[in-house]
């Protein structure tokens, strides 16, 4: 079934593309959602998202009044004091940890992804379309653009607008010379629920503070916690319960209502065993292959990883946007990751696609309200995008090479 037009179609249901139908919703403009999945089960759905004065300014602009406060009082909170250990459990100086982290951040506020996702659906339905896989898209003589999706279906729209993540189908239609970058980092990172580190006398000093273990020889560990408070889901029966899409995955990986500590570390390429090996081990794998590796580490730190819970541990190749491409505007534009993924290092990919939708939806009122060209506003918008979104990848990738190359220089960082 093909839907015959729409003024504003969205490729992708991330956090950046359903923010984006708010806010367009909210102002009287006629967008619709098409998203791949019916549900998102990734591995990172399951991790909470920091966030960020940026994000907030822009969920504040996009949401109706009462989905806002829904945010609010569902945010879950982190610790608000840092810690830096050695792998001996001795206690570091932290003067200065956070002396670059004072720009737009809110430290100890932080959101389920998937609390995120149910707030950012809700009140969508007849925008949001799942089991549709983007193929590709034509621009048409008038100046509107045909997206086809693989089902066969169609949609015509004058502005189609690829917010479908780091391997963006529209991206690679757009602009095809523009690769990705291999940091060659590689990730991995894992939860203990708060009960079950009680069960196993976890020390508070990994659950009640952001801490930071800093060896002597060898990669750091980042440990923090996600509290949330039931009593508020409770308020908000639509929002914050457990989501049907993943009932009969294994674990708590994607409980949105457990509070939980969260613990990650990265390593260069090789430095763990190698790609093709690590890509094939499970949780309880990975988890063993860190224990190997940091086995002489202070047995209060051991105790942590070895109780975490196999089904939130994954292995992440860490990737970067290149900054920097530009391109003359027309129907079809790029937002979030779909332009400028960035690694995850100062919390900043999550909140600037959430930027990226408060421009895009300012731009868009001025021409659909008060008469400015949709070119010249999807000009505006890509300009402003740019300028904040290639920061941003910038600013994580000097972040990782000073948290992972801490100690000594990894193998392979982009020069940017």
């Amino acid at each position: 079934m093909s839907i015959s037009f729409v003024d504003i179609a969205i490729i992708g249901g991330g956090p950046g593309g359903l923010a984006l139908a708010q806010g367009l919703k909210k102002n009287g403009i006629d967008a619709a959602v098409f998203e791949r999945d019916p549900g998102r089960a990734d591995y990172v759905q399951g991790f909470r998202m920091r966030i960020r004065q940026r994000g907030i300014d822009a969920l504040q602009a996009n949401l109706p009044t009462h989905l806002f406060q829904v945010f609010l009082d569902t945010l879950g909170f982190a610790p608000t004091e840092n810690l830096i250990l050695d792998e001996g459990f001795e206690r570091l100086d932290n003067a200065g940890l956070e002396s670059r982290e004072t720009e737009d951040t809110h430290i100890e506020k932080s959101v389920s992804r998937i609390t995120l996702r149910q707030i950012l659906l809700s009140g969508l339905k007849g925008r949001f379309h799942t089991g549709k896989r983007f193929e590709r898209y034509e621009p048409l003589p008038d100046g509107t653009v045909i997206a086809r999706f693989a089902d066969g279906s169609t949609v015509r729209a004058n502005l189609l607008v690829g917010a479908d993540g780091a391997g963006s189908a529209v991206r690679r239609q757009l602009l095809p010379d523009l690769k990705s970058i291999d940091t060659g980092v590689r990730r991995l990172a894992g939860k203990i629920s708060l009960k079950a580190a009680a069960n196993h006398g976890i020390s508070p000093l990994l659950t009640e503070f952001n801490t930071n273990i800093r060896p002597s020889d060898g990669r750091g560990l980042m440990i923090t916690s996600h509290r949330v408070d039931p009593a508020a889901y409770a308020r908000h029966d639509f929002i914050g319960a457990e989501d049907p899409d993943h009932r009969n995955i294994p674990g708590f990986h994607f409980n949105n209502t457990t509070s939980y500590t969260w613990w990650n570390t990265a390593y260069d390429t090789d430095e763990l065993g190698p790609d093709e090996l690590l890509e094939t081990l499970d949780g309880a794998g990975l988890l063993q292959a860190l224990l190997q590796r940091i086995g002489h580490w202070d047995e209060r730190i051991l105790k942590l990883i070895l109780h975490s819970d196999p089904s939130t541990v994954a292995f992440l190749k860490v990737k970067s946007s290149t900054p920097g491409a530009k391109w003359q505007p027309g129907p079809v534009t790029l937002l979030g990751d779909a332009i400028h993924a960035m690694t995850y290092f100062r919390a900043l990919g999550g909140n600037t696609a959430l930027y990226d939708t408060g421009l895009l939806v300012r731009e868009l009122v001025a021409a659909r309200r008060h008469g400015k060209p949709l070119i010249a506003a999807v000009h505006d918008y890509e300009n402003a995008m740019r300028e904040h979104g290639y920061e941003a990848v910038r600013s994580s990738l000097s972040a990782m090479q000073r948290n992972v190359g801490a100690n000594r220089p990894l193998k392979s960082v982009p020069a940017l």
